[in-house]
């Protein structure tokens, strides 16, 4: 066992050793059997339940869950919720289990609208304020709105700060939580939103399982796909960056590069913004965005490089949906290049600020999503630099759609 994790074993600070092993590979089903049966004499079944599902120990697993208590919640609502489901918190998290196996098609919860609470988003967070079943189920995390000053600035090097702030100026202070509450667990049903017991638990995940829909007299979960016994059931929340689930669910996905965003100012050279730019529109120092995936939110910031080095003469209004074509090879090169250099410089000035004083868990993951998008581009526009220079080998390898659709068709 890793010393490390030998520490923490030693302390039966379980999570924070089966955390370092995990991630080296390096425990044993006796390890992990042994923090659970620890866990289970202090009746944590959910943390037993845990360690046994790792260990792949499922009988131990369904022996311990069965003397877990149903959360108040679950009782309240049993007659709407399938009996296979459970809400658990595994893995430091809360959400919704499958206990048996889950055919697709299979209703998860059929909940008559009557027990619903449907309202304005400012009526449902007045709604919170009673004390009832569903409040009481509610979550007690703060959202990233009600950060402190001090915990708010860790985020100082990302466009975030701003954004935060401007959010919090949109909502007001006496139910900034049960607000947040609201805008994160509704149900839109056309013009109407719902507050749905136990609809709200499920965690979300673009590689979801479960679908949901209203009917004239129901709002009805079904599995989208067979669930195999212990594994989570998700739902999905949409198509979303890490900054739209940051702002408005508290937590960050760390696979979601492809959608990822994150903004930049950079400074246009001078003699280019001179001859180049209406100032009109455009400052000299200025902010964009920058997507993943080229195809889903980078082409303008593209088609606006390619336009300052083209012999075009209207100058855009607006970054906004502006799309120029690639010009010529000589042209996109120019523009990776730029572009490369403004993300070298950016990387640089994250680096040097946040390298002290950025504790909290999530503003650290914000963070490193918003580097992973750098990362990939700065990889992206080398290699496109690359080719483009004349090694056309490289560009057999990626499947990178800017790669793909933009440098293979110049070379």
């Amino acid at each position: 066992m890793a010393e490390k994790a030998q520490e923490h074993f030693n302390q039966g600070e379980y999570i924070e050793a089966v955390e370092i092993l995990r991630k080296n590979d390096d425990w044993t089903e006796q390890t992990l059997n042994t923090m659970a049966q620890s866990h289970e004499k202090l009746h944590r079944y959910e943390t037993a339940f845990m360690y046994y599902l790792l260990a792949k120990n499922t009988e131990d697993a369904e022996r311990v869950i069965m003397n877990h208590p149903k959360q108040e919640i679950e009782e309240e609502y049993s007659e709407y919720i399938n009996p296979k489901c459970r809400l658990l918190r595994v893995k430091d998290r809360r959400g919704v289990f499958a206990m048996d196996y889950i055919e697709s098609g299979e209703v998860l919860l059929n909940i008559p609208l009557v027990k619903c609470k449907k309202g304005t988003q400012e009526e449902l967070a007045k709604f919170l304020e009673e004390d009832t079943v569903y409040s009481r189920s509610m979550p007690v995390d703060k959202f990233p709105v009600e950060w402190s000053e001090d915990v708010k600035d860790e985020l100082n090097v990302s466009p975030m700060r701003l954004i935060l702030e401007r959010r919090i100026n949109q909502l007001p202070k006496d139910t900034l939580h049960n607000l947040s509450l609201v805008c994160s667990r509704n149900f839109a049903n056309g013009a109407d939103e719902y507050l749905i017991p136990f609809a709200d638990m499920f965690n979300h995940s673009m590689k979801h399982n479960v679908d949901w829909k209203f009917t004239d007299s129901h709002f009805v979960m079904t599995a989208s796909t067979s669930i195999k016994p212990h594994e989570e059931c998700f739902d999905c929340y949409g198509s979303k960056s890490n900054y739209e689930l940051f702002l408005h669910y508290g937590f960050v996905l760390p696979d979601n590069t492809d959608i990822d965003t994150v903004r930049i100012i950079s400074d246009i050279p001078e003699d280019i913004y001179k001859k180049r730019v209406d100032p009109r529109y455009f400052e000299r120092s200025f902010e964009f965005e920058l997507t993943g995936s080229y195809m889903e939110g980078t082409v303008e910031i593209f088609s606006f490089l390619r336009y300052l080095r083209s012999s075009s003469r209207k100058c855009p209004e607006t970054l906004k949906q502006f799309i120029q074509k690639p010009i010529n090879k000589e042209n996109e090169l120019w523009v990776c290049k730029m572009l490369f250099n403004w993300l070298q410089t950016d990387v640089k000035r994250r680096v040097k600020d946040s390298a002290y004083g950025v504790e909290t868990p999530l503003a650290i993951s914000l963070l490193q999503s918003e580097m992973s998008v750098l990362i990939r581009w700065g990889e992206t526009l080398k290699l496109a630099i690359d080719i483009l220079n004349g090694n056309r080998k490289a560009a057999k390898k990626s499947k990178n759609d800017y790669i793909v659709k933009v440098i293979k068709k110049l070379i």
